[in-house]
């Protein structure tokens, strides 16, 4: 086959490669964190995800991907819109049509479109202000359903399954949570291709943070397992009986 450079899952596994970084903020008494600590990461995270989405927005319109040649840009993972991990690229199969395929050392971003600290992800997820950042991008439609794949633990997608090229570019999403519940923050936040950034009180038995419990890509739908679904407003659901209102 030859490739084509366009201008362009798995099982729940927890973030095992994050705990070393938890340990850090695992002082004995979550209360001693200064409120202003918390707020000031919760307000930054809110201050990230409204910039993710724009930037989702900006390289889905300058076409840096299309995998499937038809002329429609896609959307990204971190680390190929911080230009650590090379874009995905288009590769013409036997049958004359595009596939997707891992893109290489020429196919990285330049310039990259996101800051630094999100190219540097580790078990598929950013580590940034006291908060862990996962983004989801749409794979292929199952039973009327859209599923949906991380980016690769070290970042991007070097290998398949691939994002679907029809759905991610219609559909992504993001998620934010405390690195340390209670010291780094209280509330987890989400954002999809909407741009509105949502918000969860995050109080539940098993709150979200870091390797204890992260959310899952539907966690935030009103229907399980498909990304396409409305926001679940108002409605507790999910891994945790969560409940989304909009951040204002």
């Amino acid at each position: 086959m030859t490739r084509s450079r366009m201008t362009s899952s798995s099982p729940r596994a927890t973030i095992a490669v994050l705990a070393a970084t938890l340990l850090l903020f695992a002082s004995p008494a979550s209360s001693t964190t200064p409120p202003n600590v918390i707020a000031s990461n919760e307000a930054a995270a809110v201050s990230t995800l409204r910039r993710i989405a724009a930037i989702q927005s900006v390289f889905k319109r300058a076409q840096h991907m299309d995998t499937d040649c038809d002329g429609v840009g896609e959307y990204g993972y971190f680390a190929e819109m911080a230009g650590t991990q090379p874009m995905r690229v288009a590769t013409w199969s036997p049958s004359g049509s595009c596939v997707p395929a891992a893109g290489g050392p020429g196919d990285l971003l330049f310039p990259p479109l996101l800051r630094g600290a999100f190219g540097s992800v580790s078990a598929s997820c950013v580590v940034d202000q006291g908060y862990v950042f996962a983004m989801w991008l749409a794979a292929e439609s199952v039973g009327g359903r859209v599923w949906a794949h991380r980016e690769d633990p070290y970042g991007g997608k070097l290998g398949a399954p691939f994002p679907d090229p029809v759905n991610s570019a219609r559909y992504w999403c993001c998620y934010a949570w405390p690195l340390a519940y209670g010291q780094t923050g209280r509330r987890a936040f989400f954002v999809n291709q909407r741009g509105k950034v949502m918000r969860c009180s995050n109080r539940s038995t098993t709150p979200f943070t870091a390797t204890a419990h992260l959310p899952w890509f539907d966690e935030a739908f009103l229907v399980p397992g498909d990304m396409s679904s409305p926001i679940r407003f108002g409605i507790p659901g999910g891994s945790a009986g969560s409940i989304w209102s909009a951040v204002p």
